[in-house]
């Protein structure tokens, strides 16, 4: 579980050459980093280190093998509300729980409203 693990590097750019492997290894992670691939992606991956203070999340990690829980999950849901402008289910983070797979959701729910990213 990667709880209390602490290791954004505020303005670190989120690639392979960056992450920071020793820290996943120590957190637990078993996944290996995949860097965001769109804009989406990247704004994703930003809220999940901020709301789970652990960094570099890569998009194919799970969110509550991170060390997300029921509350966080919440949280995340509001941010991406926020972020993207469109409303997500609560079930959402619990159906989607990679960056990857909620970056998919929350491109519906913007067709959805006729939004754009």
């Amino acid at each position: 579980m990667a709880q209390n693990h602490h290791v954004v590097r505020p303005g670190a750019a989120h690639d392979p050459g960056a992450a920071d492997e020793e820290a996943r290894v120590e957190a637990g992670i078993t996944t290996d980093y995949a860097a965001p691939r769109t804009g989406l992606e990247e704004r994703l991956v930003r809220l999940w280190e901020s709301a789970l203070r652990f960094g570099p999340v890569g998009i194919e990690d799970d969110f509550f093998e991170l060390g997300g829980d029921s509350m966080l999950a919440a949280r995340v849901q509001l941010d991406v509300d926020v972020e993207f402008g469109v409303e997500i289910s609560a079930a959402a983070l619990f159906l989607s729980p990679t960056v990857a797979t909620l970056a998919e959701a929350v491109e519906e729910a913007l067709k959805s409203a006729g939004a754009g990213v």
